[in-house]
């Protein structure tokens, strides 16, 4: 078997990635794109954005496999989880995506409220915004005769699925992901399609993560020089892989990816007894497992918002060497500067949409850079509640792995490792998300046993960096959480509760 090309599909950029046996990078290629911000409640997407980008990754690497003389043998596709596109039955988008973020639906959220126990039962997750059922019924509550034309509604995994190989199908990830799957029995739930309002006809079928979802068309090699015949993979959510990809393979492994918002992820065998809304519970990677899921809706957001209004003057390309300098400037506990950082609301673990971003406790002895670290002790702080919460489901052993844009700062991994009380491992590999999106495929094409095996292989010159907690830091970062926790509950406690525009991740 030769190389397996990773479709990695985010919110801002779509990667290809080729991977050959042994799980090495080969070849990389981005494109890319934006959402359209319509109004503060509207976010979309034209398809187009993905179909392009698709194109020219696939044409970009079957040129690179040609001039080297490797054989792509295989795609797998990893992606963005909870966005909506109506399609005709041939897969013609009816309109621009909704997107993830987008909020139009907030309304329905709240009259579905006195059904949020029944929901969470059945599905393991929380009603909110973010997730893709109640854009469905938005859809076809505001735009009936779209709806009505709609032969299917994809999220964009599906939709790419469908231009590589014609079909239509999606993974229990995602299915996860829409408030419609029931989450033990991992097929539509007709109780939760009729509350939503949704045809169960319009939706893709269910297949487990690391399935063969179908082989490339000939209609894509004619476009693109990739082979038809070509199995692809559908791998999974893209949180779900990254998890898989950072070897979060048996009970006590979390890991926290701190990108434009926070996500949190265990591991878990089964859907815990006694599971409460203080977390989500969803289809892992791993065919037949599941993940404990808590977020934060601003991380890497927040920061740079930070940077745009504070260091206006410093030239781009200096911000973030700039922020790190100063943020050593200041000392453990910011000079006494809280920040609270629910700049979009917060997330886990009372799905609080009301609630806003606040600076405390300045003073005139207070800096930009006292300011600047507040910022990340906050980010941190927040996330050690959410560990707290999943710990009580998964204990506190296994290994608690770091990624995201925010984790590059060492200093930001040390307060992160002190706010946890936790040794932090991250590796010098950034692509874990594509990465286990490769392990998924090796495994189902054959290529290794098991995933623990395949990601072995690929980490073998991976060099990771452990972060130990500082016994003085902890000390005052637990005192300080608690603190930023109160404060919580003085200026939003009460409102946190079901009908608000809940938060979730992607």
């Amino acid at each position: 078997m030769g190389h397996i090309l990773v479709l990695d599909v985010g919110t801002s950029s779509m990667r290809g990635i080729l991977f050959d046996k042994a799980g090495r990078i080969c070849h990389v290629l981005q494109r890319q794109y934006r959402v359209s911000y319509l109004s503060d409640a509207m976010a979309e997407q034209d398809p187009r954005d993905w179909e392009d980008a698709l194109f020219a990754i696939l044409e970009d690497h079957a040129a690179w496999a040609g001039e080297n003389g490797a054989e792509i043998c295989a795609l797998s596709l990893t992606c963005q989880r909870s966005s909506v596109i109506p399609v005709t039955e041939d897969g013609t988008p009816l309109c621009d995506a909704i997107m993830w973020l987008d909020k139009r639906n907030a309304a329905i959220c709240g009259e579905m409220s006195p059904y949020e126990g029944k929901i969470f039962r059945v599905t393991g997750a929380h009603l909110n915004t973010v997730f893709s059922a109640t854009k469905m019924t938005w859809l076809r509550r505001h735009e009936p005769g779209l709806y009505g034309k709609a032969y299917k509604l994809m999220t964009v995994g599906d939709y790419l699925a469908h231009l590589l190989t014609g079909e239509f199908k999606t993974d229990h990830t995602y299915g996860s992901r829409s408030l419609l799957m029931d989450i033990r029995t991992r097929q539509w739930d007709q109780e939760m399609l009729d509350l939503f309002e949704v045809d169960g006809e319009k939706l893709c079928e269910l297949i487990p993560p690391g399935s063969v979802l179908g082989h490339t068309t000939e209609q894509i090699q004619a476009l693109t020089g990739i082979p038809a015949g070509l199995p692809l993979i559908s791998a999974g959510g893209d949180q779900q892989c990254a998890a898989l990809g950072m070897g979060v393979l048996q009970r006590g492994d979390m890991e926290i990816t701190t990108g434009t918002g926070g996500f949190l992820l265990a591991y878990s065998d089964e859907v815990p007894d006694g599971l409460r809304p203080d977390v989500i519970c969803g289809a892992h990677a791993i065919p037949g497992k599941y993940v404990l899921e808590s977020s934060m809706l601003s991380c890497s957001s927040l920061y740079d918002w930070f940077l745009r209004q504070f260091y206006r003057e410093t030239p781009e390309k200096d911000l973030y060497a700039a922020i790190d300098r100063e943020v050593l400037e200041s000392t453990a506990g910011a000079g006494g500067c809280i920040a609270l950082p629910y700049f979009q609301g917060r997330g886990t673990p009372d799905w609080n949409s009301q609630a806003r971003g606040s600076f405390l406790n300045l003073t005139l002895h207070t800096s930009r850079a006292d300011m600047a670290r507040a910022v990340l002790e906050a980010i941190a702080l927040e996330s050690a509640n959410n560990v707290e919460v999943l710990e009580r489901y998964t204990g506190t052993g296994g290994y608690l792995y770091i990624s995201g844009g925010l984790s590059r700062s060492a200093e930001f991994d040390r307060i992160q490792a002190s706010a946890y009380g936790r040794a932090v491992c991250q590796s010098d590999n950034a692509e874990q998300t594509a990465l286990g999106a490769w392990a998924s495929a090796a495994v189902t094409l054959g290529l290794w046993p098991d995933h623990g095996a395949a990601l072995t292989s690929a980490k073998r010159d991976d060099r990771i960096t452990i972060y130990h907690p500082r016994p003085d830091w902890a000390v005052q970062y637990q005192a300080k959480r608690a603190e930023m926790n109160r404060l919580y509950e003085l200026l939003h406690g009460g409102h946190g509760t079901a009908g608000s525009e809940k938060g979730a991740t992607t």
